[in-house]
């Protein structure tokens, strides 16, 4: 059985939520909240990486999926990337090893289904995150990645809606969710320092970003019925839960 969230899942259900895949993402819900306030009891906190250290892969992958980004998007969802990011590498706590370009391009691209020149018209499919895991195929097969390495990329892309995801989808698909998590709604944000926050959002300001990416997503929601971002909004309160954030300040 295809796992929620993957694309093998994505591409079978066509991202349409059955009971089980609800029941999961609530589950998930539930020990993301216990998590953080597991964390904010102890007032964990890391800084494994400084911001000014932190620098995209030089290579021509990821500066064509940087490109294609910047293309298709608005200046907030481009922003977004990038900053999702700054927050996927200060995040990662350094305990397992990762595919750096994969990630790269996987941010650049996880969000392409939100833009207006490849927003998902009419048809079955419920999610999203589709559009973007079929561009990063296609560009990892242009640059000659592996089968494996280029579904890895597609596979952190419609990973990333889910509430958590399981190591066993590998580091870089945590990162992705963490990254994309992070900048929407503050999630796990909590570890960071003021100063580390302040710094992403120097180099990339959030602006209006909060009101144009609820109504994205909310138009996700209206037009896709079945999918993650409606039933998240509606039981799980996800776009209050980005209405409220204030872990960024006054970014």
């Amino acid at each position: 059985m295809a796992k929620l969230g993957t694309l093998e899942w994505v591409e079978k259900k066509h991202g349409k939520l059955g009971l089980r895949d609800k029941l999961a993402l609530v589950a998930q819900g539930v020990r993301a909240r216990a998590a953080t306030k597991e964390r904010l009891k102890d007032n964990v906190k890391f800084r494994h990486t400084e911001v000014d250290d932190i620098l995209p892969p030089d290579s021509a992958v990821a500066r064509e999926a940087m490109a294609m980004c910047q293309e298709a998007s608005a200046p907030y969802l481009f922003h977004h990337c990038l900053r999702a990011y700054y927050w996927a590498r200060l995040l990662d706590d350094g305990s397992k090893s990762f595919d750096d370009e994969a990630v790269f391009v996987a941010i650049m691209l996880h969000d392409m289904g939100l833009t207006d020149g490849h927003r998902l018209n009419g048809g079955k499919q419920q999610c999203f995150t589709i559009v973007g895991a079929r561009m990063a195929q296609e560009l990892a097969r242009k640059h000659e990645w592996t089968e494996r390495r280029a579904g890895m990329a597609a596979n952190a892309i419609t990973l990333h809606l889910n509430v958590i995801v399981d190591p066993h989808h590998g580091r870089e698909a945590e990162l992705v969710r963490a990254g994309s998590g992070a900048d929407v709604a503050g999630l796990g944000i909590d570890v960071l320092y003021t100063e580390q926050i302040q710094s992403v959002c120097d180099k990339h300001p959030r602006g209006e970003f909060k009101a144009c990416v609820l109504g994205a997503l909310g138009i996700e929601a209206t037009e896709r019925p079945g999918s993650r971002v409606a039933f998240m909004n509606k039981s799980l309160g996800f776009d209050k839960l980005v209405a409220g954030t204030t872990a960024f300040g006054d970014c």
